[in-house]
């Protein structure tokens, strides 16, 4: 792994997790299909920059250059910024407006630059600003619950806010699971069998779809999924 990662939970109800890392070399990494909204915070040697990515379907490459420090925002499923239309931004990153390093453009407002240790405090003032929102109906369906409303509007739910199905955002959730296991060590019968894959071949099929790795590639790799 050509970069250092360390990562933390987050006090506010809409982050799945918040990352660190510190690149000490050039390279890239291929980020797996999240299905969810992610903010990126970039400090280079000269410079910096903001993105924020949409729900995404499919593996994507992410470069990163040697002195750069990076925090991650990944949004649980379902959470969205309220200032755009959420299907705009499925599988489609964008640079914010910077005045100058320490601060970027969102929603019409400026807002500081944040740490590591200090996101939250982002984060809470996104939540006061109404800039965060979580869909319920989402959150149901993904917990296996019944939610009060038609298939049908789950469905319209689910395409609107992540570009996908129910059905395509749970083979993306299962996929990473996969994944994640096997990078520990587990053999790829077990979580076949464990994450209730027809076969070997279905998560074989699936994995390499929707992280860009072999379960094989996936036992062997360093980095983060």
């Amino acid at each position: 792994m050509s970069f250092l990662y360390e990562e933390h939970a987050s006090s506010s109800r809409f982050v799945d997790v918040v990352w660190h890392t510190v690149d000490t070399t050039d390279g890239t990494y291929l980020a797996a299909a999240d299905a969810c909204w992610d903010l990126i915070f970039t400090r280079m040697p000269v410079g910096a920059r903001v993105l924020l990515s949409g729900p995404s379907s499919r593996p994507t490459l992410v470069p990163y250059r040697a002195g750069n420090t990076n925090v991650g925002v990944r949004f649980t499923q379902g959470t969205y910024f309220t200032h755009v239309d959420p299907h705009s931004m499925c599988d489609r990153t964008v640079p914010l407006p910077m005045p100058d390093d320490e601060r970027f453009e969102l929603a019409g407002r400026t807002w500081t630059m944040p740490g590591y240790d200090d996101v939250d405090d982002l984060l809470a003032a996104f939540d006061d600003a109404g800039l965060l929102a979580h869909d319920e109906v989402i959150e149901a369906a993904l917990l296996g619950e019944e939610p009060p409303v038609s298939p049908r509007t789950v469905e319209r739910h689910f395409t609107r806010i992540t570009g996908r199905s129910l059905r395509q955002v749970r083979q993306i959730a299962r996929a990473r699971e996969a994944a994640a296991r096997l990078r520990t060590g587990e053999a790829i019968a077990d979580v076949a069998y464990a994450l209730g894959y027809a076969d070997q071949s279905h998560l074989t099929r699936d994995v390499k779809r929707l992280t860009g790795y072999t379960p094989a590639e996936a036992q062997r790799r360093d980095e983060p999924v």
